[in-house]
Parts: structure tokens; sequence; C-alpha cells
């Protein structure tokens, strides 16, 4: 996407919040921000942690370029004595990014000021946001964007140089940034619940395990056909909220299996964080456990990792910054499938993928790219991810294409103004 030069429009306010799973929501809003003034635009940031809710007050009568949050609960600010939204007072339009089903938003987003939108990482996520939340103006494609660990003055060259020979220096064959959660500790749940939520969250967890390709909101429609139940949108929204931790159970429950199949098979996976020592093969000879690691240390386990898996967070429509920042690493991707990946990328060219439903087939994969001469196919895959991902998926990019919903945003609403 090119970049045009847009006359000055104003700051842009971008929300930092909670330090929650490795402070990654906050790393994203420092590495958007920075992007942005890279591009010349103003930017300014608001610490929730570190100055409260109140003190947000102050900004009440201010304009905005846009107000960005990453998944953040500050829209729904509610003012009962002045019987109005807080944000309703800070003009611009309001951006959250969503990078969780949105189902996990709900509370936020069925009570919304005027001119809220939405930027997500996943086409299923845009069109869920578009059905049941009609308090949201309008959503936008835009994707966490990936950073080059040895990008500088002379970033450029030196990547260039990494591309050559940079599979014969890597430290490990294949590693793992995802965490270890045990998928059984979610089943107490459904025991525990009452009336249909407890009717249906077994069948709704068996169907995405049958059903891997599906999205929980098409697996709990199966589910509810299945058992003759019609719903409302509303109650349809309701049920989903009630079962939503199944879809972090059946994420577990695939997490570790393939994790399993890898070490299985006598391969060597390398792992981060004190939770891997709880799984069931945390004495796995194959296993090798390393301390924890947050994004930016993330950078430099994938550059020293010949091959980078990844399991998607239930995402069967996109494209997630850990991709991007595996590629911009020269590190192979191996991840399961998605449309998007699908359509942007090919397999055994730029990436390499499996699907959950046959999880039996990764050793094989694996073992045809690390030795002999699937070394060198590994070479010219990372190569070729890196030049995309380059091209397409940096921060850079997404900054771009925020702006470009701001503006579209902008001639919409002028448009409106004017009739």
């Amino acid at each position: 996407m090119e970049h045009r030069i847009r006359e000055a429009k104003g700051t842009i306010l971008i929300y930092k919040g909670e330090p929650i799973c490795y402070n990654i929501l906050n790393t994203f809003a420092e590495q958007l921000g920075e992007a942005l003034q890279r591009l010349g635009e103003g930017v300014e940031y608001f610490d929730v942690k570190q100055s409260g809710e109140a003190a947000l007050a102050a900004y009440a009568g201010k304009t905005y370029q846009a107000v960005i949050g990453f998944q953040s609960y500050l829209f729904d600010i509610y003012l009962p004595k002045a019987g109005i939204y807080l944000h309703d007072l800070i003009k611009g339009p309001k951006i959250n990014f969503q990078f969780d089903h949105p189902i996990w938003m709900k509370n936020h987003y069925i009570r919304m000021p005027e001119h809220c939108y939405s930027a997500t990482h996943d086409r299923n996520y845009a069109a869920f946001i578009e059905k049941y939340y009609p308090r949201i103006a309008g959503s936008s494609i835009i994707f966490p964007g990936g950073c080059e660990k040895s990008a500088g003055e002379n970033g450029k060259q030196e990547a260039e140089r990494n591309l050559r020979g940079v599979q014969d220096k890597k430290e490990y064959q294949i590693s793992f940034i995802g965490t270890y959660t045990d998928y059984r500790s979610y089943l107490p749940l459904i025991r525990n619940s009452q009336g249909i939520i407890k009717k249906i969250a077994a069948h709704f967890l068996f169907q995405m395990k049958q059903h891997p390709e599906e999205t929980a909101e098409k697996a709990l429609e199966e589910s509810l056909r299945k058992d003759g139940i019609v719903l409302s949108d509303e109650e349809f929204l309701e049920v989903l909220d009630g079962v939503k931790p199944m879809i972090y159970c059946i994420m577990s429950y695939y997490r570790e299996k393939a994790v399993k199949v890898i070490l299985e098979a006598g391969i060597t996976l390398e792992v981060f964080g004190d939770s891997w020592k709880k799984s069931p093969f945390g004495d796995s000879p194959y296993l090798r456990i390393h301390e924890a690691v947050d994004m930016r240390e993330s950078l430099e386990v994938m550059e020293k990792s010949l091959i980078s898996f990844n399991v998607m967070a239930w995402h069967k429509d996109g494209f997630t910054e850990r991709i991007a920042n595996s590629m911009l690493q020269h590190s192979v991707v191996l991840t399961d499938e998605s449309t998007y990946l699908k359509e942007q990328f090919t397999d055994g060219k730029d990436i390499l993928m499996y699907r959950l439903n046959e999880l039996y087939k990764i050793p094989e994969l694996l073992a045809d790219y690390l030795k002999g001469a699937g070394r060198d196919n590994l070479q010219m895959i990372a190569e070729n991810a890196y030049r995309k991902a380059k091209e397409n998926y940096t921060w850079e990019q997404s900054a771009k294409k925020l702006l470009a919903f701001i503006d579209e945003i902008d001639a919409q609403e002028r448009k409106c103004s004017e009739k």
C-alpha cells in the first residue's frame, strides 16, 4: 500500500493498559505509535495503569485525529449524572483493535459511544462484530505488524546479508513461543454450568474437536441445530458468551496434541516458560524448557530458530504478529492453516502449513525439511517469506492501513453530516 503525504489532521491518541500476556498489548501500542511517528503523524499516549481511569476526564472536549485502543475497556466509561459516555466528549473516531474472539469483549461492545470502530486481524471476527455488535459503526482488517530484530540504520543491507546462508547458523531446529495450559482444567466448567449452557457446552466442545476448521460461532450453530434449539441473535450471543471458555479449552487441547506428536517422533522442541514443566511431557528428553520471554525477547528466539512452530488461537481467517515476526527473523513458519494464509501464501514456497485434524503428518513434514536437500528448501522458503513479510506485514504497513481507515471514516462521516 502506497502512503501519500497526508495533510496534518491532528494528533492520534493511543491507549496503553494492563501489562497482560507478557505485555503484548502495550508492546503493540508502542510499535504502532512509533510507526505512525515515522510516517510523520503526531502521537500521544495515555497509560491507564499509570494514570487511572479518572484522569481521562481531563480529555473531555479535546479533539483527536483518532483514539486508538488495544482491546481496551475504556471506551464504555459512562457518566451517569450527565447521561453520556465519556468518549462522546472526546472528539474523533474511536478504533479498538480486536485480537481475541470478539465474544470476549461482549459486555463492552454492547454498550458503546458514538463513532466507535474496530480493527481486527481476522475476517471472521469483522463479520461477527458487524452482525452482533450494531453499536460498532464499522470494521477494518488491519494486522498486527512484525518487527525485525536487526533493523537499524544499516538494517536493510544487514538483512540481505543474513538471507545468504542464514539457515546454517541457526541454534535451534524448531522452537515454539506459546505457553502450556492444561485443557482438562476447563472441563469442570461444563459440569458446574447451568441451564442451556450446561446442555450445550459439551456438544459445542465436541463439535470444535471434530471440525477444527470451523469458527467458534459456526460450531455453536451446528451444536444448537443438532439439539433442535432455535435462538434469536441476542440469545445466541448470550449462549456463546456462556460457553466461551470452551474455545480456550479446544485451543489448549490441539496445542498439547501437536507438541506431543513432535516429541513422540524424537524431534527436539525448544519451549519457553515454567508452564511447560506442568505439561504431561515436562520430563521428555526432547522438550527443552527455557526461561520465559517477552515479545521483544521472542524475536531473538525466532532469529535462532530454523523453524518457528505455531498453533493459531482459533483464528480461522486471520494472520498474526507471531507469523510476521518469525518471517522477519528469517525463520520458516510451520503453522496450522487459515483461510487467509491459504489465499496469501503458498505451502512449501513461503510457509509450511498443517491441518489440526492431520497432526500425524507433522513429523514426516519436519523430517523432509530438516535433513539433506530439505535444508536447501528451507533456505528458499525463509527468503521468500522474509521478503513478503517485509513488504506487507510490518508495523509501518499496519500504520498505513490505519491511516487509510481513518481517512475512510472521515469521508464517510462528512458525507453523513452533509445529508
